[in-house]
């Protein structure tokens, strides 16, 4: 679970001098709107005129060509030249990005350690490994030897170590646009190729969104230099850009639409709840994730039971405690698969809160599986014993258990809801527990949520 990366360390050669253009005002759920609903698919309309686009067969030809060991970098010029002889423009700008991430390495040593790195394309070729400047130019040098239009893009990007709210003095990343049909379209073979985690080492991650991705959605980690290579419907300006939340491949790779709020640096000044909301279509096969960090010191610490998630039909809605002043980190990790356990962060915010909580809060425990059901009350963790409560729980499920010194198996009411009212028994320091039935064993259950007794 890591983020991109790119270098300071080289300029773009072909650095095209900006236009003065009009920057426009908008209101501030406008793009996340526009994401939602004109741009759901990961990437934009292809050119069709007269272009013909067999991915399978670019694949392939792509996947047979020899590796960088295998020849010299003149030689596999001249052998990329004549395999796709035949092919269309953005066929063979397709099969040059599948070599290129494929192929080669993101340098992260020199990246953190300051040292010089060789963005030369032939040296890029013979290492194997670059930073975004070696990337982009590779991309470029390959692309003109097919004849393609291809320039490099300079640009502020929302990188490694980057925080919602940060300020960027300087561009930072490079990629490259693509002249197709009479229309520019962006490509980023550093961010295709895959990803910094966690541990600070590159990590190969293949990812086609970043070819001719969507500028309506790059736009949101990737602002140009030059404000013409934005290619948006309008021009966005700067502020803008670093108002925006940390926006995560992943979180349009698996199919998430748009997100609200949309200021990626949150200030609480009169409360200590926070309310988040992801959309994505059909939210039933998705799973989705919540960590609350607080920065205590120089390093952030997770702090658990911090956040309560619900899932409706094309929306998950997320509500955050946050009992301490300070400093946080929210971040959301997510999957296109529901129940899945790998998953990969797809969106970040940072929150500043003013002032302690008057009375300390926390959700119930959540486990995977937690998707399955929506707690509409108790919404809160802790249960006093001896407490008359009531349960009202909505699921797709069609039983589910509640464990309190004896099982309840509940059934759904005519409203589609679980619902129970009853004293609490379990003695303090023991767990309340909801749960599922397992198939296999109708007499044991997988966790849901647990609730504290005190």
């Amino acid at each position: 679970m890591g983020t991109h990366c790119c270098s300071t360390k080289e300029q773009a050669h072909n650095k095209v001098s900006p236009d003065q253009g009009s920057n426009i005002n908008m209101n501030n759920n406008a793009l996340s709107n526009q994401g939602r609903n004109n741009y759901t698919n990961n990437n934009i309309s292809l050119p069709s005129k007269g272009s013909s686009f067999n991915k399978e067969l670019c694949k392939s030809i792509a996947n047979k060509l020899p590796t960088r060991t295998q020849t010299d970098f003149h030689s596999f010029k001249d052998l990329l030249r004549s395999k796709t002889n035949n092919l269309s423009p953005i066929e063979k700008s397709y099969v040059i990005f599948i070599w290129i991430c494929e192929n080669i390495r993101y340098d992260a040593d020199s990246y953190f350690s300051g040292a010089d790195v060789d963005c030369t394309p032939e040296g890029v070729y013979n290492n194997g490994l670059s930073v975004c400047s070696g990337y982009s130019r590779l991309f470029k040098d390959f692309s003109d030897y097919l004849g393609l239009e291809v320039e490099c893009v300079n640009c502020f990007a929302k990188g490694v170590g980057y925080e919602p709210g940060q300020m960027l003095n300087k561009t930072d990343h490079e990629y490259n646009v693509i002249k197709l049909d009479n229309k520019w379209y962006p490509i980023d073979s550093t961010w295709g190729a895959g990803h910094i985690n966690k541990n600070n080492r590159f990590e190969k991650s293949y990812n086609e969104f970043y070819f001719l991705a969507n500028p309506e959605l790059l736009i949101r980690t990737h602002f140009p230099e030059d404000e013409k290579w934005q290619l948006t419907k309008r021009r966005y300006t700067f502020q803008e850009f670093l108002k925006w939340p940390l926006v995560k491949n992943t979180f349009y790779k698996y199919g998430f639409e748009s997100f609200s709020p949309d200021e990626g640096l949150i200030h609480l000044t009169n409360s200590n709840e926070k309310k988040f909301i992801i959309y994505g279509g059909n939210m039933s096969t998705k799973t989705i994730l919540c960590d609350v960090f607080l920065l205590q010191g120089n390093v952030y610490q997770q702090i658990l039971e911090m956040d309560n998630i619900n899932f409706y039909d094309d929306r998950a809605e997320i509500d955050c405690i946050f009992n301490k002043k300070g400093k946080y980190k929210v971040k959301f990790f997510g999957n296109n698969v529901r129940g899945q356990q790998d998953n990969n962060d797809i969106l970040e915010y940072s929150v500043v809160v003013d002032r302690d909580a008057k009375k300390e809060l926390s959700f119930p425990q959540s486990y995977m599986g937690k998707e399955d059901i929506n707690i509409i009350e108790p919404l809160y963790n802790n249960l006093r014993s001896g407490q008359k409560v009531k349960f009202k729980i909505k699921s797709n499920l069609d039983e589910i258990i509640i464990i309190d010194g004896e099982w309840h198996h509940l059934k759904k009411n005519p409203q589609g809801f679980f619902e129970l009212e009853k004293i609490i028994q379990s003695q303090r320091g023991q767990s309340l527990v909801v749960g599922k039935p397992k198939p296999e064993n109708p007499n044991s259950c997988d966790y849901l949520v647990t609730y504290n007794v005190v």
